[in-house]
């Protein structure tokens, strides 16, 4: 009818009924993109429903975000999709887990990203998720995400690969203030993974072929941020590791710019001190004469 339409009156312009009736038609394809996922869409097409899909979970109710958030997982866990489609729905599978605030499907998405981690040819795509994943990361999923990154790290990946797995862990280690009261045995697993092996030999680490002196700065920045947190909450003992690993490889460091971040460190005023509270979740809103 469209098309008819069109050639019965080609000299008049369009009606602005016409004129939504065309654009509807025209949105069609990009109004359900987990149909362009799951079909055989160009791959042009596809890698639009990803951004379609990542953009509208702000919007979106939680039924319909948990949906979303799926989709994205089939199209990065299923091999059939072109590879440029799974790299770009990996890393935007991360991004869109902090917006989805469903422990389940949260989990869901976890598994299909460290299952990439496997697969050289795509693990630096997860890899670019997994640093904005570990905002809002259930509580459950906490020692399989940094498990996962700390594995990784043991190994021979250098270069990119070892500089965004390093800032995915980063992003996971300072943003748990409260690790060490929470779980213990995952804040003494990073020590004795990490800080252990620094400690055991600073030179050997400021000359790891692996690192770049940008790695080497996240790693000693992971050691510092953790031992920091527990010097403020009044456990000073990895604080005082770190510093005696940092004394030393402050004679060893070459690079000026890691330098500059080693004796900022090392010189950092003490933190205050925290004071955890029960969880305030279900309090009361705050009355008209609170602060």
């Amino acid at each position: 009818m469209i098309a008819a339409a069109a050639v019965a009156a080609p000299e008049r312009a369009p009606s602005l009924e016409f004129a939504f009736v065309l654009a509807r038609a025209a949105a069609r394809p990009a109004a359900r993109p987990a149909d362009v996922l799951a079909g055989k869409s160009p791959t042009a097409d596809k890698l639009a429903a990803i951004d379609a899909l990542h953009s509208g979970i702000p919007l979106e109710p939680k039924p319909k975000q948990i949906a979303a958030l799926d989709e994205l997982a089939a199209a990065a866990g299923d091999a059939s999709q072109p590879p440029e489609v799974r790299a770009k729905a990996l890393t935007y599978l991360g991004y869109s887990m902090p917006q989805v605030n469903d422990d389940a499907a949260r989990t869901r998405a976890l598994a299909v990203v460290l299952s990439a981690l496997n697969s050289p040819a795509y693990r630096i795509y997860a890899l670019r998720g997994l640093g904005p994943a570990a905002h809002g990361l259930p509580k459950a999923d906490e020692a399989r995400y940094q498990g996962a990154l700390l594995d990784l790290l043991e190994g021979p990946i250098a270069g990119e690969e070892r500089q965004t797995a390093l800032i995915a862990l980063f992003s996971f280690v300072s943003t748990r203030e409260d690790l060490a009261k929470r779980d213990p045995a995952l804040v003494a697993a990073l020590d004795a993974r990490l800080l252990a092996r620094m400690e055991a030999d600073p030179a050997g680490f400021v000359a790891d072929q692996r690192l770049t002196p940008g790695a080497r700065a996240l790693t000693i920045a992971i050691a510092w941020s953790s031992a920091r947190h527990r010097l403020a909450m009044g456990q000073p003992a990895a604080a005082a590791r770190v510093d005696a690993f940092l004394d030393r490889a402050l004679t060893l460091e070459r690079d000026p710019e890691v330098r500059t971040w080693i004796q900022g460190y090392r010189n950092a005023a003490p933190p205050p001190p925290v004071i955890f509270r029960d969880s305030t979740t279900n309090r009361a809103p705050a009355g008209p004469d609170e602060p």
